[in-house]
């Protein structure tokens, strides 16, 4: 889950949920980092309209793994997405489970 808040510089935000530590990554924060890596990326669009785009970007790939209930996604730039179903021990029996797992893309070392 992607954070958006207004004017925060913060590089996570930690909260508890379901007792498991979770941070959360502001969409600004990674404005920040793309544009750290490469000025040039955004050219001269608005900050706002970089930030729509990446929310943008973030709802369809959201979208994608959640309309999939098996199978393999290959991302450019960010890796595979491994999703199955799994069968996972309760209480009163068994549930079926979505379980999704995203082995990143090994980043090219600069020359």
């Amino acid at each position: 889950m992607f954070n958006s808040l207004k004017g925060d510089k913060l590089m996570a935000v930690k909260t508890k949920e379901d007792n498991v530590d979770l941070e959360q990554l502001s969409t600004e924060t990674l404005i920040e980092r793309m544009k750290a890596e490469n000025p040039k990326l955004t050219g001269k669009l608005p900050d706002k309209r970089v930030a729509a785009i990446v929310r943008g970007a973030l709802k369809a790939l959201a979208g994608e793994v959640n309309s999939r209930d098996e199978g393999n996604l290959r991302i450019q730039g960010l890796g595979r997405i491994n999703i199955r179903q799994v069968e996972v021990k309760k209480d009163e029996g068994s549930v079926i489970s979505k379980r999704v797992v995203l082995n990143t893309a090994k980043v090219k070392a600069k020359s």
